[in-house]
């Protein structure tokens, strides 16, 4: 029997809930997770989870700002407004 190989966007549909902790860039649509996710995630009752784990191994860090740009992408658009004066 084949082994099957999991990636980031199968994980999160596996477990849609823990999509919460993933940035998307509206611009690229780079994916990562947010940086102010716990070490832990903790399920109802107060179970801990391997997700953090899981979501650290198959995603980068990814901030985005109050747009939803990745850095990359509000640095390209920052440098069309100076462009454009």
């Amino acid at each position: 029997m084949k082994r099957q190989r999991y990636g980031g966007e199968d994980y999160l549909l596996k477990f849609p809930k823990f999509g919460k902790w993933i940035n998307t860039c509206l611009c690229c649509g780079a994916k990562g997770y947010r940086p102010d996710m716990p070490e832990v995630i903790t399920i109802s009752g107060g179970y801990e989870t391997a997700a953090a784990h899981y979501i650290r191994k198959y995603f980068n860090e990814l901030s985005v700002d109050e747009y939803g740009r990745c850095q990359v992408c509000a640095g390209l658009t920052e440098g069309k407004k100076e462009d454009n004066r």
